[in-house]
């Protein structure tokens, strides 16, 4: 009886492994979306920022991985303040991305996509994120 137990403590040290990046955790990843204008100055005839503005419902993809390819596991709309927040995520990297739309010079509109990379190393920890900032040209 007593090898068959080292035997089954021995088998589930093998079958037992770290868990990857994903939701299971305690630990949040938040941040916030921002917009600034710019435009020519009619009078100077160079390109002046005007200001931030928080966008709201903008979705934010997360992908539990850092590979960019990947199809996004889970998102969040931002609310009227342009915050948003991925609660419960175990340790591991991740990878956060929006959309940001732009118009081109023929005034034809198109979205791109802005990536940002999250490690998170321990648990029960808060991870703010280096704010999105879209720059929408006028």
């Amino acid at each position: 009886m007593r090898n068959f137990l080292i035997i089954c403590a021995i088998a589930l040290g093998f079958t037992a492994c770290e868990k990857p990046a994903g939701e299971g955790g305690t630990s949040v990843i938040e941040g916030q979306v921002y917009k600034i204008f710019t435009f020519q100055n009619p009078t100077t005839g160079l390109i002046d920022t005007t200001y931030f503005l928080l966008d709201a419902e903008k979705d934010v993809f997360i992908i539990y991985g850092d590979d960019n390819s990947e199809v996004y596991d889970d998102k969040f709309e931002t609310d009227y303040n342009g915050k948003y927040h991925f609660e419960y995520l175990r340790k591991g990297d991740y990878t956060l991305y929006i959309y940001a739309d732009s118009t081109d010079g023929s005034m034809i509109k198109h979205d791109y996509p802005i990536f940002k990379h999250v490690t998170i190393s321990s648990n029960n920890s808060t991870n703010t994120v280096a704010d999105f900032v879209i720059e929408k040209n006028q």
